[in-house]
């Protein structure tokens, strides 16, 4: 429709202009003079003008009107979507407590309830991960870290249980640098809610 109007004002504009133009016509090689071209269009401004004003501002009406209409789709979709989040939200929420045993954190590994909170302990805190349940949740790359204290497999950046001779080692410097690099995207984009009790500090401390 609107590539239709503009055709149509772009005509309307051109008349307009014709209609102060003469054009030079040859009628014999000695006898030369003007023609005037609007006396056959046959068409007066008057009635060119307004036509032009009207056809113009339609046509920018129609682009506008189609402009507000994508902003209100992309309006309605962000809220969609800001509902989701928000009901996502409300089904993972779990109250937040002073301190959470290992035990504790096993009934939230992600297995008993598809859509409810995801907890794994690092460097003493416990934070609910369940804004990365496609990587915490039950078949995720990293589902081993859920329900559990994972500070270990963080910072040797592994997913595997380690053996028993492993475990009497204590973490090298660049390992406990790898764990502190989890940890500050783990604050930047994960809810605390509580210590993991019984946690060691100087495990993964540098001093």
């Amino acid at each position: 429709m609107l590539p239709f109007i503009l055709k149509w004002l772009s005509m309307i504009l051109f008349l307009l202009r014709l209609k102060n133009l003469h054009s030079f016509v040859t009628l014999s090689p000695s006898h030369q003079r003007y023609v005037s071209i609007s006396t056959k269009i046959g068409v007066s401004s008057e009635i060119l003008m307004p036509a032009a004003i009207i056809f113009g501002g339609g046509a920018l009406w129609l682009s506008g009107s189609e402009e507000r209409a994508k902003q209100a789709q992309y309006a309605e979709w962000e809220a969609q979507n800001e509902a989701r989040l928000a009901e996502l939200a409300r089904l993972a929420y779990i109250e937040p407590k002073e301190e959470w045993t290992e035990e504790e954190l096993r009934a939230y590994d992600g297995t008993e309830d598809p859509n409810g909170p995801i907890l794994l302990a690092a460097d003493g805190l416990v934070y609910n991960v369940w804004k990365g349940r496609n990587f915490y949740g039950p078949g995720g790359e990293y589902a081993t870290f859920a329900g559990r204290d994972a500070t270990r497999l963080l910072a040797k950046f592994r997913t595997e249980e380690e053996d028993e001779e492993s475990l009497k080692n204590p973490l090298t410097a660049a390992e406990r640098a790898t764990l502190q690099a989890y940890i500050y995207t783990f604050r930047d984009k994960y809810e605390v809610v509580g210590k993991l009790k019984g946690f060691d500090p100087s495990a993964t401390s540098f001093f």
